[in-house]
């Protein structure tokens, strides 16, 4: 979502006593190493009235309520959730009319109920809590009412049932076959309430469509984008909580924008999510350009490999690692030797330009493109004759990441440099458009700018599982 977020005003006050909210949330990024508050839901009137649920800056989920300028709720969980490569199914539900005071108010994630808290302050017996009012206004993604603390994720399936105490099981369910907590696309609601909805933000036509019972009007600021990450296909990232260089790097629009403002210096940001055998691709969008620029486009293996290898470029550590220069230079290093090249690949300099990254595990070749042309006359279906791709050192058990670094240089320009996992969209600094026009793809998973080799898959869940 990165700025953006989504308001209704109720006209009708409903039932400050008790209600249900369910979602599927996926954690977003900001300063790299750090993990940014950041607000889910919330309703109120102004700062110092409000019900909200957030994401703090240590990981732990809060539950708020404010009244008159204090706080008459604020439960902090034990557990920290910041894995940022994982859909939480979030529930909460508020009855205010039970006898004892920590049933007042129950959070439950992936259909567990948590009872251990930090902190912890329950909500009065019958107390009206900051929501369900006539003339205040329903956020999701952004701090209520004012502006911050932005929702960088994605979110699925939201529900709001005003009145109505459900249990997590009436949104999702426990997979038949590995028991995994997977999501309902179409679950029984009983009823929605005065103020009730459902924000499925699945229509690209029409993401802010209420497909509850109610069929409320949302207003949507900012650039909210479509895209195929849910919680059926789960989709790869780029990981904020690797230490590649606190203060200096940001990862913004859902974790697919790589933000480079540490000056002569390098740093690399890797995916959240690794393959070991099989054929993936995915594309990266150089959105600035500068003569003082550099970059690595590639893979890495954390298979051996030192910290510094997020403070150096690919292939200049000891450590599995292949990575593109914009001079069509290829950096590459083993598991015992470092700085290594090899030449002759096309250089790409223009803000713009397309990277195609394709590698074979099974035959362990990896292929680069610009703008949907392979280099060297490259042919990622040709197998184990490898036609111009590169043959790298893989052993078995290797965890291969994507990843892409860059450097501004002394008196270079902030880099932009965007990654498409699948997800349909490159993040910049304008918001995060779809892709102009999606190239082919067999696989039928994840849509790219280009076409997508025969054999090739995303980097997601059943990208990896196929």
């Amino acid at each position: 979502m990165a700025t953006s977020y989504i308001t209704r005003t109720s006209v009708a006050t409903g039932d400050p006593q008790k209600g249900t909210w369910s979602a599927w949330v996926k954690r977003g990024n900001d300063t790299a190493g750090v993990v940014a508050e950041e607000s889910i839901f919330g309703h109120g009137a102004d700062s110092s009235n409000l019900c909200s649920l957030i994401i703090n800056s240590t990981g732990a989920i809060e539950l708020r309520n404010k009244a008159s300028g204090s706080y008459t709720v604020r439960n902090k969980t034990n557990r920290l959730f910041r894995d940022n490569n994982a859909f939480y199914h979030i529930v909460v539900q508020y009855n205010t009319t039970e006898s004892t005071d920590s049933d007042r108010m129950k959070l439950f994630i992936n259909n567990e109920q948590i009872t251990s808290w930090l902190s912890t302050d329950w909500p009065t017996l019958n107390e009206n809590l900051k929501i369900n009012t006539s003339g205040e206004t329903s956020t999701l993604g952004r701090q209520v009412p004012s502006s911050g603390d932005y929702f960088r994720g994605t979110m699925s399936h939201v529900y709001w049932l005003d009145g109505v105490i459900a249990a997590p099981t009436v949104f999702g369910e426990a997979d038949a076959t590995d028991g995994m907590w997977k999501i309902k696309t179409s679950p029984t609601i009983s009823s929605y309430g005065t103020n009730g909805f459902c924000l499925k933000l699945e229509n690209t036509s029409n993401l802010d469509e209420d497909t509850g019972t109610n069929g409320f009007t949302f207003t949507t600021s900012g650039e909210l984008t479509a895209t195929t990450d849910n919680p059926d296909n789960n989709f790869s990232i780029l990981n904020c909580l690797i230490p590649y260089g606190s203060g200096v790097s940001t990862l913004n629009d859902a974790g697919t924008q790589f933000v480079g403002t540490q000056g002569n210096a390098w740093r690399v940001v890797a995916g959240s999510a690794a393959v070991t055998t099989g054929k993936y691709y995915y594309e990266v969008k150089i959105n600035t350009s500068s003569a003082n620029n550099s970059y690595s486009i590639g893979w890495l293996s954390t298979n051996n490999l030192p910290a510094s290898v997020w403070t150096s470029y690919l292939g200049d550590v000891d450590g599995p690692a292949l990575g593109l220069g914009k001079a069509g230079t290829l950096d590459y290093s083993t598991h015992t030797a470092n700085s290594q090249t090899n030449t002759g690949w096309t250089s790409y300099t223009n803000g713009g330009d397309v990277i195609c990254c394709a590698i074979d595990l099974d035959n362990n070749y990896a292929y680069w493109g610009l703008d949907g042309t392979w280099m060297k006359s490259g042919d990622p279906t040709s197998g184990a004759t490898g036609t111009g791709g590169f043959a790298f050192e893989n052993t078995a058990g290797y965890n291969w990441f994507p990843a892409f670094g860059s450097t501004e240089g002394a008196s270079g320009s902030t880099v932009h440099m965007s990654a498409n996992f699948g997800q349909g969209f490159f993040g910049n600094v304008s918001g995060a458009p779809t892709v102009v026009t999606a190239g082919t793809n067999a696989s039928g998973n994840g849509t790219f700018e280009y076409d997508v080799p025969t054999g090739y898959t995303a980097i997601s869940t059943k990208g990896i599982n196929s």
